[in-house]
């Protein structure tokens, strides 16, 4: 309850001084490199991620994957090691400092970097982006915006795979993390991605999902 409290606080802050994504830098230099005081710090891939990656070949070797608010790594990490070139960003310069230390000898580029004013070079420059609980992380005033950005980030004919929570009505949710619901998720196809296939993680859990995008 008082991690859940602390966090709350760092969100309304960061919310108040018009800098609603300050807060990861936050959290993760305030965890003084203590993984449980991260929330979604699992320490291994996403289930829904490990899933994910069954379904692609090893000749999917050389493309391109960009993880999109990459946390300590470990999606990144899972990526390289199916034989993606990665690249894994975070707006929290502490969370990359943090991944190139549990990760020395990583093929991964790790790399500080905000979504809503990347590289010019990453427009529409990666066969895969993954994108896990980066959305619902973003106050409900940030979703198509944020939405728009990560999917220019996708190559023609690549994929977008993101990982999140589902809420049941439309009614606005309370805070973080702000689940999405079905029809913000149709403004994916709005401007221009197809839904090519959905899983969620188990029955008893059923509003937690991965959705796989075609540019």
């Amino acid at each position: 309850m008082e991690d859940r409290q602390r966090l709350e606080e760092m969100v309304d802050r960061a919310i108040e001084n018009n800098t609603p994504y300050a807060w990861f830098e936050t959290l993760y230099e305030s965890a003084n490199q203590e993984e449980g005081k991260i929330p979604w710090a699992k320490l291994q891939p996403h289930p829904l991620l490990a899933s994910w990656l069954q379904k692609y070949p090893r000749e999917e070797t050389g493309k391109t994957a960009l993880v999109v608010g990459c946390g300590l790594g470990d999606d990144a990490e899972a990526l390289a090691a199916q034989g993606f070139t990665v690249t894994a960003f975070d707006v929290s310069e502490t969370a990359i400092a943090w991944c190139k230390q549990r990760f020395p000898q990583s093929k991964v580029t790790y790399q500080v970097a905000d979504l809503f004013a990347p590289p010019e070079n990453w427009h529409q420059g990666f066969d895969r982006v993954i994108e896990t609980y980066t959305i619902q992380a973003l106050p409900l005033a940030l979703r198509e915006q944020t939405m728009e950005a990560i999917a220019n980030l996708v190559a023609p004919d690549g994929t977008l795979l993101i990982i999140t929570q589902i809420r049941a009505t439309e009614a606005e949710p309370d805070g973080p993390p702000w689940p999405l619901s079905l029809s913000e998720l149709v403004h994916f196809q709005n401007i221009g991605l197809q839904e090519i296939q959905r899983e969620s993680l188990g029955e008893e859990n059923s509003a937690l999902v991965a959705i796989e995008y075609r540019a």
